[in-house]
């Protein structure tokens, strides 16, 4: 067992890449020099080199810091868009400026991902560890069901304990009722926020930041200084402490799996949860 020279994760024996980044280097030197002194070689790092050219992590610490900025900026340039063409439908006119605001953020993100980090990569998809779909493994899919439980666990035990405490300002704010189209547009809410939130959420906060610091920081560090950027970017003191634990479970499932699929999954199912039951309920 031995680790990618690019971004640190365990290298299978039996794969062609790292199941971390996508980098193909793994395999082909650690055969020619050997596992056990791989890392600490200059052609380990010739390795890492060439896993940058070939498909590892392009990006670091300034890509990141001016991608949360391009984050901010356009969280509320497309709230404000959203507003205002959601005015125009008083009958549904939360529902629909949400599902502006979803859209116009996601693009705005895929935009920012790319232009700081993946342009400069041969395999794009495949540094997001998002290139080829297929029939997850067995384990992957424990996996996922582990994290989205222990991840709706703790959140029930946090609501509880501040309920406890009767800490308002820290209790979770429920789904409110008047963002979820009514009827059958239901179907556009859970495209919306099961879907397109997951996705563009999981390639930002996971593929670009835990991504682009995992190489640097380790996975424990990345993993925790991921989380802290997810939750404070949901500018809620009342979600900060559980969707930081949902942030840091979602990017080690995506470390432990290789594959960002695996937490957009996660992702998508823990919101689809929430959505459920609030149209259950209203």
């Amino acid at each position: 067992m031995t680790h990618c020279p690019d971004c640190g994760h365990h290298w299978e024996q039996g794969r062609d890449d790292c199941s971390g980044c996508g980098s193909e280097a793994c395999q082909t030197y650690a055969s020619e020099i050997g596992a056990s002194n791989f890392e600490a070689t200059s052609v380990g790092r010739a390795a890492a080199r060439m896993s940058h050219k070939r498909g590892g992590v392009t990006w670091g610490g300034g890509q990141i810091v001016a991608g949360m900025i391009l984050a901010i900026v356009s969280l509320f340039a497309a709230a404000a868009v959203a507003a205002v063409l959601g005015s125009l439908y008083p009958e549904q006119e939360d529902a629909v400026a949400t599902w502006i605001a979803v859209h116009l953020m996601a693009l705005a993100i895929v935009a920012t991902v790319w232009f700081l980090g993946l342009r400069h990569a041969k395999y794009p998809l495949a540094v997001l560890r998002l290139s080829g779909i297929r029939m997850p493994r067995k384990r992957t899919v424990m996996l996922m069901v582990a994290t989205l439980a222990t991840s709706l666990i703790a959140t029930s035990l946090y609501a509880g304990i501040v309920e406890s405490m009767d800490v308002e300002i820290l209790s979770p704010p429920d789904v409110q009722s008047d963002i979820i189209f009514d009827g059958l547009a239901v179907l556009l809410t859970f495209q919306a926020l099961a879907f397109i939130t997951p996705l563009s959420e999981e390639i930002f906060f996971r593929g670009f930041i835990f991504g682009g610091l995992l190489p640097r920081s380790g996975p424990w560090r990345a993993m925790a200084a991921s989380a802290l950027v997810f939750s404070a970017f949901h500018l809620s003191l009342g979600v900060l402490i559980p969707i930081f634990i949902t942030g840091f479970l979602f990017a080690w499932l995506y470390w432990r799996t290789g594959s960002l699929w695996a937490a957009i999954g996660a992702h998508a199912g823990q919101n689809s949860l929430a959505l459920l039951v609030q149209a259950l309920g209203g």
